[in-house]
């Protein structure tokens, strides 16, 4: 009788062993793969602002603001900016799929976000800046780019100048 358990515990054992050595003969592997798209986005034409005259004379103890329509027309003004004369609106093209050719607000956060391109946000002409990037679906694989706003902070009388900045537009699906 003796002679059983001990053939049985021998043989339990050799079970256990051999059923750990077939779980030590296995590994788990990470996989890893990157998916670029391919959307060759160009700048064909750079966003010109134009030329903005104001009358520094004027109450500017509420800064000044410009409201833009996606033509470059003035939709609203306040009454110390006289005149806005050769907005130019930027364009560029990319391939992307047709979910991305809608119009929206190039940054992300609000119900009017364009779902594939965001831009940096703000540019600093001077002392006045633009805000509000919108991107507009034209046709094919062409898009426009404006701001809809140009502003300067209350009590700030914009200073005369040429000025300049750049915007990155990222692809973002």
């Amino acid at each position: 009788m003796m002679n059983k358990y001990i053939l049985l515990i021998g043989v339990a054992g050799v079970a256990l062993g051999s059923y750990c050595a077939m779980a030590s003969n296995s590994a788990t592997m990470t996989v890893t793969a990157t998916i670029a798209h391919d959307v060759s986005l160009s700048v064909t034409h750079d966003l010109n602002m134009g030329i903005i005259t104001i009358n520094p004379g004027a109450d500017w103890s509420l800064g000044g603001m410009i409201y833009l329509n996606s033509d470059g027309t003035v939709n609203q003004k306040s009454t110390n900016v006289i005149s806005v004369t050769g907005f130019s609106i930027g364009t560029f093209t990319a391939n992307v799929p047709d979910s991305c050719k809608v119009d929206g607000v190039a940054h992300s956060g609000n119900s009017y976000s364009q779902p594939c391109f965001e831009a940096d946000g703000n540019v600093d002409l001077g002392n006045t800046f633009v805000y509000e990037p919108w991107v507009k679906y034209v046709s094919g694989n062409t898009f426009r780019f404006m701001y809809d706003f140009w502003g300067c902070d209350d009590g700030v009388i914009p200073t005369s100048g040429n000025y300049s900045g750049s915007i990155t537009i990222k692809y973002v699906l």
